[in-house]
């Protein structure tokens, strides 16, 4: 019997890409690109890619199909990685 998950994916029309844990299709990564820009999504990418090695079992990093639903505007990941980026540009010090 096939999980939920994996039959959520074979319904799925688009391929997804990897980029490390974070799994994005080729439309989100670009629409990602053009609101925040290379360097604010690649270190949000990175940020995320690290949280989800950490909390390896959690259902809220595992059980989706795409991770695009943590790259909100108004959510915590894009607010934690412009303070980061905007601290590191204050002090000079480089992040990624």
């Amino acid at each position: 019997m096939k999980s939920e998950l994996t039959r959520r994916k074979e319904r799925f029309p688009y391929e997804i890409k990897k980029f490390g844990e974070v799994r994005l299709t080729e439309a989100q990564f670009l629409k990602l690109v053009e609101r925040y820009g290379e360097d604010l999504t690649s270190f949000a990418i990175k940020l995320l890619d690290d949280k989800i090695k950490y909390k390896k079992n959690s259902s809220k990093y595992k059980n989706v199909i795409t991770h695009y639903q943590h790259f909100r505007s108004d959510g915590e990941l894009i607010n934690f990685a412009l303070e980061m980026m905007n601290s590191s540009e204050k002090y000079g010090c480089i992040l990624y």
